[in-house]
């Protein structure tokens, strides 16, 4: 069956903040002169720097202020933006203007100018003014609804009401954080989106159960404009959609431009895949499948002393209010738990 492909899908590749959850935000100079050098060759339109606000501890793409952009991206030919996660504005004490401001210290509208939020769709309603502020400060404004695959039909009509009553979001992804959907779940949200509310819709996949591809197709067919991938497929937990597979399906490539781009992940990114050892396995295929964090399964599996069966079975003892929300504590419960 022939799909059809709109021309005025977007690609942003997230690969430096995605990838990040794997490098604590850190990666080579050699590698990003290397990355950004590709993606001016492709038809991608923006790249995601990472994060911003992030503590010390973390690297350097967990704090990225407009200094780092000029030096970083100073070659980039396309456009560039940074997620803010907005349960640290929330959780400050301090009212949401001055949080904002506090945590977006360093940045200015330049090199970056989108800031995309990461909320769950609980929280869509207490982020309205998180969104009104970026957009006064001049920076276009994306939303990463998260978990939206585990609400009802009562919760998603709820998101799509309150959406249609904010107007500072240019786009709105929405994001398989769990990496349990289904292409036909995944059409079903895009569409009834897509149908409802004003700002460009789009998609965020995650690949735990091996859908990541198939669903980003599935997402653009049914009307979403903006699509993410990652080099590699790198990102948290299982990763996201490959770049190097979805740009050749979607986009008209010349070989030589998808040849340059799959040696730019041999070299780069399979290192790294084989030293981290994402992407789509039973222990993610079960994390899926019944929405749990993926920072559940990719903390197991860290250093491969447990074998997937093993995984498996303590992610079976998280009850169904733990499942959803990773934990520093529950994580070291299941760590000790002796299960044969």
């Amino acid at each position: 069956m022939l799909i059809t492909i709109p021309d005025e899908v977007n690609f942003l590749d997230c690969t430096l903040r995605d990838g990040g959850y794997y490098t604590n935000w850190d990666f080579t100079p050699e590698l990003v002169t290397d990355y950004v050098a590709t993606i001016n060759t492709l038809p991608v339109r923006m790249i995601e720097l990472g994060l911003v606000g992030k503590p010390e501890s973390h690297g350097y793409f967990a704090s990225v202020t407009s200094s780092k952009a000029e030096r970083v991206a100073a070659g980039l030919l396309v456009k560039a933006c940074v997620m803010i996660d907005a349960k640290d504005v929330l959780a400050s004490e301090l009212p949401i203007a001055s949080a904002v401001t506090r945590l977006t210290e360093g940045l200015e509208p330049g090199h970056i100018t989108t800031v995309r939020v990461a909320a769950h769709y609980s929280n869509l309603a207490a982020c309205r003014n998180i969104f009104a502020e970026l957009s006064r400060r001049s920076f276009r404004v994306f939303l990463n609804l998260m978990q939206l695959d585990a609400a009802n039909a009562a919760e998603v009509e709820m998101c799509l009401k309150e959406v249609t009553q904010i107007d500072t979001i240019d786009v709105l992804y929405i994001a398989d954080s769990f990496g349990s959907m289904k292409p036909t779940r995944v059409q079903e949200l895009i569409s009834r989106f897509a149908d409802r509310i004003e700002p460009d819709i789009g998609f965020h996949g995650h690949d735990n159960r091996g859908y990541a591809l198939v669903n980003s197709v599935a997402a653009a067919t049914a009307g979403a404009t903006w699509i993410d991938c990652t080099m590699g497929g790198m990102g948290r937990g299982a990763g996201n959609t490959a770049s190097e597979q979805l740009l050749p399906l979607l986009t008209r490539l010349e070989t030589s431009t998808e040849r340059a781009l799959i040696e730019h992940v041999l070299r780069h990114f399979d290192p790294l895949r084989k030293r981290y050892g994402w992407g789509s396995s039973a222990a993610y295929q079960f994390a899926g499948s019944n929405f749990i964090h993926p920072s559940y399964v990719q903390k197991l599996c860290e250093g491969g002393a447990l074998s997937e069966a093993a995984i498996i079975s303590r992610l079976s003892e998280l009850r169904a209010d733990e499942r959803m929300s990773f934990a520093d504590e529950k994580l070291s419960a299941l760590m000790a738990q002796d299960i044969a």
